[in-house]
Formats: C-alpha cells, sequence, structure tokens
C-alpha cells in the first residue's frame, strides 16, 4: 500500500504526525481543545453541505414527528401482446433515386422540356 503513495506526500504525513505529537506532549490541553473544535467545525458544515442548514431540524414538543411513507411493491400486470405496428407514413424528405453521377442523354429537340425556338 505504501507503494501506492507517492514518497512526498508521505514526508509530509509524518512531519504532521511528529509535529502533532510534540504539540500534544508539550500542551496537551489546548491541542485537545483544538482538535474537539476541529471536530465540530467539520460536522456543523458537513451537516450544512447534506441538508441546508448549520444544525439538524428537530420538531417542537407540540408537533408530532413525520413517518416515513413505505413505498408500495410493484403491482405484477399480466403480459399482453404487443400491437402491431401501423405501416409507415412516406416521409416527404425520402430520398428519390435520380440521374446523379450517370452519364446524360441527349434530350431530343422536339421535347416539351426544350424552349429554344
Amino acid at each position: 500500500m505504501l507503494r501506492r503513495i507517492p514518497p512526498v506526500i508521505l514526508i509530509i504525513v509524518l512531519l504532521a504526525i511528529y509535529g502533532f505529537l510534540l504539540t500534544l506532549i508539550s500542551d496537551p490541553i489546548n491541542t485537545l481543545i483544538i482538535l474537539g473544535l476541529s471536530a465540530a467545525l467539520f460536522l456543523i458544515v458537513r451537516n450544512y453541505l447534506r441538508t441546508g442548514s448549520f444544525f439538524s431540524k428537530s420538531p417542537g414538543p407540540g408537533k408530532p414527528k413525520q413517518q416515513k411513507v413505505k413505498p408500495k411493491p410493484p403491482v405484477m400486470r399480466q403480459a399482453h401482446k404487443k400491437q402491431p405496428t401501423a405501416s409507415r407514413k412516406d416521409h416527404p424528405f425520402r430520398v428519390i433515386d435520380g440521374n446523379k453521377g450517370k452519364t446524360k442523354e441527349k434530350q431530343n429537340e422536339n421535347s416539351p422540356n426544350n424552349m429554344s425556338h
């Protein structure tokens, strides 16, 4: 497990443990007070991030506690045959095969599309 942690991080953690132990030995009461206040601050911030309020809201003495409603088990439905799909309508933008890419045939001069006089 120690191989996965970079050595620089291990050195910093060891120095932090050493500094904490020195502070605990030199002034134990002050260190424990700071440690307790840090833990309380951590819990308050965590509760605020989860619920949106600093302290958990407890109901007043006159208010009854709301009970959680149990979800109903899903009702088993009978399997029924799948309806046959209706025939599809022609899509208005359907690709129509044309003469693109093919050699054009010569148009007849008498054809109604030729407007030259």
